[in-house]
């Protein structure tokens, strides 16, 4: 091979498009449609970790204060708020700071 057939190689080699990684397959869904979805299959405290999910996502940090008045625009009781908490801390998901007479603060765990 000649220098100029080598060049005009390296030049397409570093012109070619990058391929892609492989994403994990996600949905795209509103919030409007997954509280609807909850509340007719009954299941409020599923909205809880999809809150919080977007919470994070939105503020670009992992931390975010549960308040009652925020999921109540959900539809997310108080009860069911606390109970979706202490079963997601359990399944190791998020780590919650329970706070004396405030918010509790839940904090993702990185997968």
């Amino acid at each position: 091979m000649d220098d100029w057939a080598k060049r005009r190689l390296a030049e397409l080699e570093a012109a070619a498009p990058k391929k892609r990684s492989k994403v994990e397959p996600f949905a795209r869904v509103t919030l409007r449609e997954a509280t609807e979805a909850f509340v007719a299959m009954d299941c409020p405290k599923a909205m809880v970790w999809l809150w919080l999910v977007h919470k994070a996502r939105k503020t670009g940090n992992r931390t975010v204060t549960v308040t009652t008045e925020a999921l109540s625009e959900y539809r997310v009781g108080r009860k069911s708020k606390y109970s979706a908490l202490h079963q997601l801390e359990d399944a190791g998901l998020i780590i919650v700071d329970w706070r004396s007479k405030k918010n509790p603060v839940a904090t993702l765990v990185d997968p």
